[in-house]
């Protein structure tokens, strides 16, 4: 019965920058908070990520990297509202975003489409890998050639000085 209420609930994508300084412990604990409010508004975390830090693509507040953060959620009412009105009280958060994904969300389609998009991600990043390698081996041929070219010639000018 959760899910069926969960897939008629709205779905609502949001990522948010916190400041590169901000500890691992006070990042989690504001992640565990917008999950509690999550929880509170009826509505399901259905996928979280953490991105890393990342370089800013401009200065924010004097800030040149920051630590990105993906939350996808349902929820009902005001979720969207509480969330960021979390994110503006906490002084170490630069940015954020939201957006809102379907009136009603389908939690398993979503995370299939999005694993389907991690893979494709995975096969181009080893198809990319091959090519380098395939690269750096056709350069280590050239260079085994041109030393064997390098040693002939270096053979004929010495036979050459011999005849002299």
């Amino acid at each position: 019965m959760a899910n069926a209420t969960a897939a008629k609930l709205a779905g609502y994508e949001t990522t948010f920058i916190t400041r590169s300084e901000l500890s691992d412990e006070a990042l989690k604990t504001l992640q565990d908070r917008l999950s509690q409010v999550v929880g509170n508004y009826g509505g399901e975390m259905v996928l979280s990520e953490d991105w890393g830090k990342r370089k800013l693509a401009y200065s924010i507040q004097k800030e040149s990297r920051g630590h990105y953060t993906y939350f996808v959620y349902t929820g009902k009412g005001d979720i969207v509202h509480e969330i960021e009105r979390n994110l503006r009280l906490h002084d170490h958060v630069l940015r954020f975003l939201t957006v809102n994904l379907e009136k009603e969300f389908d939690s398993a389609a979503f995370q299939k489409k999005r694993a389907d998009v991690h893979a494709a991600a995975k096969r181009r990043e080893e198809e990319r890998e091959a090519r380098r390698e395939e690269r750096n081996a056709e350069r280590r041929g050239y260079e085994d050639r041109r030393h064997e070219y390098q040693d002939d010639a270096e053979e004929m000018t010495m036979s050459e000085s011999e005849e002299e």
